[in-house]
C-alpha cells in the first residue's frame, strides 16, 4: 500500500478513533512477508493501523502504520502477545516474523531442546508493527541512493572534497526534512504507535523481543509504559540510554579492535607470513594504503589472513598499478605467501578475493541498504532521535581523527552526521528511563564479540538497571543471537524466558553459554552457568 505525502494536510480523523482504536485485517502480500506465508494458513493477516501523526499533540491527522499478525495457534491457549521487533532503524519486521513464526510453529513438542518454541507458537500472538514510512503503511521516501559526488572521505580530506560533502548533506537534509510527516518518524512515536496496536488487540501488557536497534525500541516502550510492558528480551541491543553517534562509535570502537587481533600474528611473526622481519612497518602499511586499495578494502580487512593479503598486494600496487584483475590473479597463482602449507593456501585464497574487490566497478546506479524507504527511515529516525549540535569544523576534525583510527570506515558517519546537524526538527522527546526500573526483570543476550553492538552496550545496561539480567554467549561474534544458534544452552534458556519469565540463577545477576554454533560442542544440552562477578562496564570517552 502507497500512500501520498500530500495527504496529511487534508486527511483528519476525529480524535475518538484514536482513543479506540481498530486494525482492519487481511491477507498478507509477499512484498510485506516474503514468500511461504501459506504454511501458517489463516494465522498470518496483515493489517493497517490509523495512528496520529504525533500521538502527544493529536489533531485529526494520521499516518498509516503496518502491522503483521501470526496468531496463536492454539486460540484457546493464547495467553498474549509477542511484540518483535528485527532492528534498524529501517529494517522491515515481515520476512524476518514469518520465518521464526514457521521455525516455532515446525518445532517438536516432545523435544525438550525445542519444546518452549513450539508452545510460544500456540499460546501467543506474534505482532510485528511495521515502522513508520515502511511499506505496508504511509510510505516515506527521501534519498535516491545515487553514489556520492564527492570522493571516497577517508582518502580524500582536502577542502574541495570536504565543500561536496557539505554539499550533499545539505542537499538530504532538505529533501528528507522537507515532507511533513518527516519530523514524526522517530522511535518515540513508534513506541506509542505499538502500545496502539496492543490496545487494539485487547491485551493488557505486551511481551517483546527486540535485536540491535530493537533493543532500544523495547527500553523506550519500557519507560513510557512500564505498567503495560511484560517480559522482554533485548538481544544483541544498542545501548539505548546512549545516542546514536555513541553507537556508532562503539561499533568504530570494536571494529578497531578486531583489526588489531586480526594483525597480532603477522606483527609477532612477519617471516611467517612472507612479509619482512619489520613489525613497525607492517603496522604503518595500513596507514597509507596506496591508490583504491582502503576505498575498495575497507569493508573486508578482518582476519588475519586477509590483512596478511592486504600487505602482499598493497606492496605490489605500490611498485606498479596491476594491468588488469586477470594478471594480477596470476601473479597470485604463482606467488608463494608462507612455507606453512596451509597458511599459504589462506592468503593466496584471501588474496582472490581482495583482488575481485580492487577491480570491481564504480556504482552508477541507485543501491540501498534496506530499500529506498528503510535507508530514508534510518536517517530520518537517527536525526529525529537525538540532537546533532556539533559545528561543521568540528565534524570535519572528527572525520580526520576516524580516518586515521578506524580503517573501516567509509565516511558514512560522517556525512550522516552533517545531514542530522541541519536537521530542522529534533521532535522525539527522550523518555524518562530511570522508569525502566519500574519494569519486570528482562533479559539481555549478547555475544561477546559481537562489533555491530558490543558487549560493553549490554555490561552498561545492566549496572544501571538492577532489574537486568544479562546472558552472555561466550567466544561468540554472531549479531542477533537467539533463533540462530545450535547452542541449547542459549536457545532453551531464552525461549522458556519468553514462555514463563524463568530466568538464569546467578547472584551476579550475569550468566553465559559457551559459544553459540562456531562449536559443534555447543549444541550440547546445559544450562547457563553464572559468572562469579559481574563484569565492569567499560568507560568509553564517546559518552562524554
Amino acid at each position: 500500500m502507497k500512500h501520498r505525502f500530500t495527504a496529511f494536510a487534508l486527511a483528519l480523523l476525529p480524535l475518538a478513533s484514536f482513543a479506540n482504536p481498530q486494525i482492519a485485517w487481511t491477507d498478507c502480500t509477499t512484498d510485506l512477508v516474503g514468500s511461504g506465508g501459506t504454511a501458517l494458513g489463516d494465522r498470518l493477516q496483515c493489517g493497517t493501523l490509523r495512528a496520529p501523526l504525533d500521538h502527544m499533540a493529536p489533531d485529526g491527522r494520521f499516518f498509516d502504520v503496518g502491522v503483521v499478525r501470526i496468531r496463536a495457534a492454539a486460540a484457546d491457549q493464547r495467553q498474549g502477545s509477542l511484540f518483535v521487533n528485527t532492528g534498524g532503524p529501517g529494517a522491515h519486521p515481515g520476512r524476518l516474523l514469518l520465518a521464526i513464526a514457521r521455525g516455532w510453529s515446525q518445532e517438536d513438542p516432545e523435544d525438550p531442546d525445542t519444546a518452549d518454541k513450539y508452545r510460544l507458537a500456540q499460546r501467543f500472538d506474534m505482532i510485528a508493527v511495521i515502522p513508520r514510512g515502511l511499506r505496508g503503511g504511509t510510505e516515506y521516501r527521501c534519498l535516491t541512493g545515487l553514489p556520492p559526488r564527492y570522493a571516497f572521505l577517508p582518502s580524500h580530506l582536502d577542502d574541495d572534497n570536504w565543500r561536496k560533502v557539505i554539499e550533499e548533506a545539505s542537499e538530504q537534509s532538505s529533501a528528507c526534512a522537507a515532507p511533513p510527516e518527516a519530523r514524526f518518524i522517530s522511535t518515540e512515536q513508534h513506541v506509542h504507535d505499538m502500545d496502539m496496536v496492543r490496545r487494539a488487540l485487547g491485551d493488557d501488557s505486551l511481551n517483546f523481543y527486540g535485536i540491535s536497534y530493537g533493543g532500544r525500541v523495547g527500553g523506550w516502550y519500557a519507560a513510557m509504559y512500564p505498567t503495560r510492558i511484560g517480559r522482554m528480551l533485548l538481544d544483541s541491543t544498542m545501548l539505548f540510554t546512549h545516542d546514536f553517534r555513541a553507537a556508532m562509535e562503539m561499533t568504530q570502537t570494536a571494529r578497531r579492535k578486531q583489526f588489531q587481533k586480526a594483525l597480532a600474528p603477522i606483527v609477532a611473526d612477519p617471516v611467517l607470513y612472507g612479509l619482512p622481519d619489520d613489525p613497525s612497518a607492517i603496522t604503518s602499511s595500513f596507514d597509507d594504503l596506496p591508490g583504491r586499495t582502503r576505498e575498495m578494502w575497507y569493508p573486508f580487512l578482518d582476519s588475519t589472513p586477509r590483512l596478511a593479503a592486504a600487505l602482499w598486494i598493497a606492496g605490489w600496487i605500490r611498485e606498479a598499478e596491476p594491468e588488469s584483475q586477470s594478471k594480477l590473479e596470476g601473479r597470485i597463482r604463482r606467488q608463494t605467501f608462507s612455507a606453512d602449507a596451509s597458511l599459504d593456501r589462506g592468503i593466496r585464497w584471501a588474496a582472490m578475493q581482495l583482488a575481485a574487490h580492487y577491480f570491481a566497478p564504480t556504482p552508477t546506479v541507485p543501491r540501498f541498504d534496506a530499500g529506498q524507504d528503510g535507508d530514508s527511515v534510518r536517517l530520518a529516525v537517527g536525526c529525529n532521535d537525538s540532537r546533532w549540535a556539533f559545528s561543521d569544523d568540528q565534524i570535519r576534525a572528527r572525520a580526520v581523527n576516524g580516518a586515521a583510527r578506524y580503517l573501516h570506515s567509509n565516511g558514512d558517519d560522517i556525512l550522516e552526521e552533517l545531514v542530522c546537524s541541519r536537521w530542522p526538527h529534533a521532535t522525539a522527546r527522550l523518555p524518562d528511563l530511570t522508569r525502566v526500573e519500574q519494569a519486570p526483570p528482562f533479559l539481555l543476550l549478547q555475544s561477546e564479540h559481537d562489533v555491530a553492538t558490543p558487549a560493553e552496550g549490554s555490561r552498561n545496561l545492566l549496572d544501571r538497571y538492577p532489574n537486568a539480567r544479562l546472558l552472555t554467549a561466550r567466544g561468540s561474534s554472531v549479531h542477533g543471537v537467539f533463533n540462530f544458534t545450535t547452542s541449547q544452552c542459549i536457545e532453551r534458556t531464552v525461549a522458556r524466558y519468553l514462555l514463563d519469565g524463568s530466568l538464569p540463577d546467578s547472584e551476579s545477576r550475569e550468566s553465559y553459554c559457551e559459544g553459540t554454533n562456531e562449536n559443534p560442542l555447543s549444541a550440547l544440552p546445559h544450562t547457563p552457568a553464572p559468572a562469579s562477578t559481574p563484569a565492569t562496564p567499560a568507560t568509553h570517552d564517546e559518552f562524554r
